[in-house]
């Protein structure tokens, strides 16, 4: 295991979240980086380490492709799918989680940190919980591996890491329950 540097070198938590690292590809929602650190960013870390990273935000900066998270994205799937602090801010739900999932193959994983629900009021319009994760996991194929609430100083996060099972092609299932709107 690469220990947490870089982006993560602040960010122990997050770091030994992501870990164990899987597969050589990624798709990363949104253009994540460490402004604490001088904005090192997410995409540069994972590149240097050997995978082949997408970004996706619609500001289509360092070196993100300009897409909506809310249209089908028809990008193939990808060894790890990662919303760290993206998804939130995306009006259209069920288009964003469904994105993410049709990301996965059998084997994939998918890695969410999420501000807990109510925790960072104005930041973001939509928190999923705990209870969303276990949900979106039983209805779509996913196992999950790491469900808690921790922190990326000083905010409280849900972070979920969740494997897709089986080779069965799911059809997308949105959780109807554990998402605070606000």
């Amino acid at each position: 295991m690469v220990t947490g540097h870089g982006p993560f070198a602040d960010r122990q938590e997050e770091w030994a979240f992501f870990n164990p690292l899987v597969g050589d590809t990624m798709l990363e929602l949104g253009n994540k980086k460490n402004m604490g650190l001088g904005g090192l960013t997410y995409k540069a870390f994972f590149t240097a380490l050997g995978f082949r990273h997408t970004s996706i935000d619609l500001n289509g900066q360092d070196g993100a492709l300009p897409m909506d998270l809310c249209r089908p994205l028809g990008l193939g799937t990808f060894d790890m799918v990662t919303n760290i602090g993206t998804s939130e801010h995306v009006a259209d739900q069920p288009a964003v989680w469904r994105n993410m999932l049709d990301a996965l193959h059998s084997g994939s994983v998918l890695l969410c940190a999420c501000p807990l629900p109510g925790d960072w009021p104005g930041h973001g319009q939509h928190y999923p919980s705990a209870e969303f994760y276990r949900e979106l996991a039983r209805l779509n194929g996913l196992r999950i591996e790491i469900l808690y609430v921790g922190s990326i100083a000083p905010r409280r996060i849900v972070f979920a890491r969740m494997v897709r099972v089986g080779d069965q092609d799911w059809i997308f299932k949105m959780p109807t329950i554990g998402m605070v709107s606000s």
